[in-house]
């Protein structure tokens, strides 16, 4: 990886960047290790495995024409799966009802629409719709007089008419941000869950709707309950964050049955439920814009099926996007499952690494990994990996943006896929520098012509350190120090002393924990830019559109992208979303299956749901829309433009109103991959100019040092 130290700062802002995935644990863990031992601190035992017997899909229909979606909910009781939909006229803006039911027994669905009619309360509209725990609807509604409750059935029948909104705690129609859940066991009582988000628990309660009392049931630490499900025997079946856990109440012990992603399962959902049927199965629900999943589980062991093994060396970090398309290959025209293997324990995955690399140097191994571009390269000088051209259609390579292609490409054969990007560049205050680009010798020149500056170049708002400022003006910009193509180096030259005298002066001092404090927020990072204190800031872009925009605002008319320096190009550049690639083992067996998984994951529909990373330029233009009725730019979350929903806030608007699209666009097709030096020579350079930086030695001897091991490296590999 590029990031030495500041590694922890760029992961951070990737695991703030998680799409619309259910909250989960703080960390789950992987079947790497002996079944039965106990895991970690969570004191998850693991149980009697569950596998998956069968799967059934299920589509809700959508609204009518001239109706627009106002709120979905769901719900899993009995035998029955609900999905309330709160519909809006497009015409009169009245609301009404849709109530779809699906019997899993019958494996049919029925609908009923109603509008509520309530005669003392003429003009009302349903603000959210629930089930209760006695399968009635409970119809939050609003009119000019405040809130008011409605309990109908599924007809619109409403015997006890219209009555107060209870004032006390309501265990139905909750809102998402209250941090609260309900549910309603198949035996009639009621559960609520509280997640304590600042101590990773969630704190359950028995509720006693008649009485609006509760009583304690218990605490769960490192998980968050979706899902509950009574086991017969005085305990419950959770769905947790990743895990299907049977939790015995009395005990407090929990045993983990069941991982989602581990068995193929989306990890992204809206809802989720648990049934059981006359055989003791059990059901798990997964529900996600009017469409449902049911994976029927059972305890009986079945013949292993045929599969393609995906690997993720990297944990669980940057694996959200491709992971959920794996999950749902063989609904989307795969004829093999995906199974989706790693080490989520941050202690074990070098550990988990050896083993796959073990695998692989034996000829066999997973047939996809995920893995960084450093492993990558390795496995291709061992010959463990195949070229991936062929797998990916033409049409497709064109709508890419410039530059991902070449990301994957290492000696003219394209060895890696990139799902997911974001950007890279560095802005400055006009009034510091106000061309449109630079070189390395300008930049630091413009460093050099300050003694006081306040913060001379940060990142995420952090101050660089000597060192780490080193590494980006050696190895982010144009410089004629090292010439891979040629196989030559020359950092025994005044102008390397004097880059490493520069970042000795004008860099922080080298401290660990520096990497996680961030000294100046947003505001004060415009601060400095608008009164010339800083002379560069180090900006990664994962947000597509609404992030370019947003920084475009902050910019304002006082700073500019000025890009890395070099001596041609724009500077700017793209680099994977989470810096790892997908790659193929050379002996895999599935090389078709896998070429229709990578164009499920390039795929224009698709790439409309990355976290703000896609790849495709069309995608790009068309996933910015203006809502009429907001008077504002939006990202579409999907191509669905007869059911729009948005991702983010609203995009900043230029002064003249219009969308700075076209000038997105420009900047991303400005953007090129990063020249990548290699890890070893990053090592060195590292290593030998640390003692000076902390001013241990002289900066022409580090650069003699520095120097000679350079070069032994690159006449080693001629």
């Amino acid at each position: 990886m590029r990031r030495i130290v500041l590694s922890a700062l760029i992961l951070c802002m990737l695991l703030a960047g998680c799409g619309m995935e259910e909250p989960g644990p703080a960390q789950t863990y992987g079947r790497s290790d002996p079944a039965g031992e106990m895991i970690a601190a969570g004191e998850v035992l693991l149980g009697e495995p569950l596998y998956i017997k069968d799967i059934r899909t299920l589509h809700f229909a959508e609204p009518e024409e001239g109706y627009l979606d106002s709120g979905t909910r769901y719900r899993v009781s009995g035998e029955q799966i609900y999905m309330l939909r709160v519909e809006t006229g497009e015409a009169d803006g009245a609301t009404r009802l849709c109530a779809q039911v699906y019997d899993t027994k019958k494996e049919k669905t029925a609908q009923h629409i109603f509008v509520p009619q309530i005669p003392e309360h003429e003009n009302s509209r349903i603000v959210s719709a629930d089930l209760t725990a006695d399968g009635e609807l409970s119809l939050k509604m609003e009119d000019e007089d405040g809130y008011f409750l409605l309990r109908t059935d599924l007809e619109g029948n409403a015997p006890e008419g219209a009555e107060p909104y209870p004032q006390g705690l309501y265990p139905w129609n909750l809102v998402p941000w209250e941090g609260i859940k309900s549910f309603a066991l198949s035996d009639g009582r009621i559960v609520l869950s509280r997640y304590d988000e600042a101590q990773q628990k969630s704190v359950l309660t028995w509720f006693d709707e008649k009485l609006n009392g509760e009583s304690s049931l218990g605490v769960l630490q490192d998980d968050f309950v979706n899902a509950l499900l009574p086991d017969g025997a005085g305990g419950l079946y959770y769905l947790g964050g990743n895990s299907l856990v049977r939790w015995d109440v009395e005990s407090g012990t929990r045993e983990d049955l069941f991982q989602l992603y581990e068995n193929g399962v989306d990890p992204g959902a809206e809802a989720s439920g648990l049934l059981q049927n006359d055989q003791g199965e059990i059901l798990l629900c997964r529900l996600w814009q009017g469409k449902g999943t049911i994976y029927v589980l059972t305890h009986e062991e079945l013949p292993d099926k045929e599969q393609i093994r995906l690997s993720s060396l990297l944990g669980e970090s940057g694996t959200d996007y491709f992971r959920r398309r794996a999950a749902t290959f063989t609904q989307n025209g795969g004829d093999l499952p995906i199974s989706l293997e790693l080490e989520s324990r941050q202690d074990y995955q070098e550990d988990y690494r050896n083993r796959v690399m073990a695998e692989l140097a034996a000829g066999k191994g997973p047939d996809v990994l995920f893995v960084t571009r450093e492993d990558m390269l390795l496995m291709q000088e061992k010959g463990m990996l195949c070229d991936l051209s062929d797998m990916i259609p033409q049409e497709t390579k064109d709508a890419l943006i410039p530059g991902v292609l070449e990301l994957g490409t290492v000696n003219g054969q394209l060895l890696g896929l990139v799902p997911e990007a974001h950007f890279e560049t560095l802005i400055t205050p006009v009034q510091v520098w106000g061309e449109d680009g630079w070189n390395l010798d300008e930049l630091v020149n413009v460093l050099e012509s300050r003694e006081d500056w306040e913060c001379p170049m940060n990142q995420s708002g952090v101050q660089l350190d000597g060192l780490s400022m080193l590494y980006f003006l050696l190895f982010y910009a144009d410089s004629s120090f090292l010439d891979l193509e040629k196989g030559t180096c020359c950092f025994d030259s005044q102008e390397f002393a004097r880059i490493l005298e520069v970042c000795k002066k004008y860099g922080d001092e080298i401290s660990v924990e520096k990497t996680t404090e961030v000294p100046y927020d947003r505001d004060e990072r415009t601060r400095l830019l608008q009164e010339g204190e800083t002379a560069v800031e180090i900006l990664y872009m994962y947000g597509g559109l609404e992030w370019y925009s947003s920084e475009r605002e902050r910019l304002g008319e006082h700073s500019h992208m000025v890009g890395f320096p070099v001596e041609s190009g724009s500077g700017n550049y793209v680099d994977t979303y989470s810096l790892g690639y997908l790659v193929v083992n050379a002996r895999t067996q599935y090389r078709e299956e896998i070429g229709k998984f990578f164009s499920l994951l390039l795929d224009y529909d698709n790439q409309f749901m990355t976290n703000g990373g896609c790849v495709r330029m069309d995608v790009i233009r068309d996933s910015v829309v203006y809502d009429q009725w907001r008077e504002g730019y939006y990202m579409l979350a999907s191509s669905d433009m007869e059911n729009r929903q948005y991702k983010g806030g609203e995009i900043v608007q230029n002064p003249d109103g219009s969308s700075c699209l076209e000038e997105y666009l420009a900047f991303v097709e400005s953007c090129e991959p990063v020249t990548v030096v290699p890890e070893q020579i990053r090592r060195i350079v590292m290593e030998e100019a640390r003692p000076f930086i902390e001013g241990r030695k002289e900066a022409a001897e580090a650069a003699d040092i520095i120097q000679r091991r350079v070069r032994l490296y690159l006449d080693e590999l001629k």
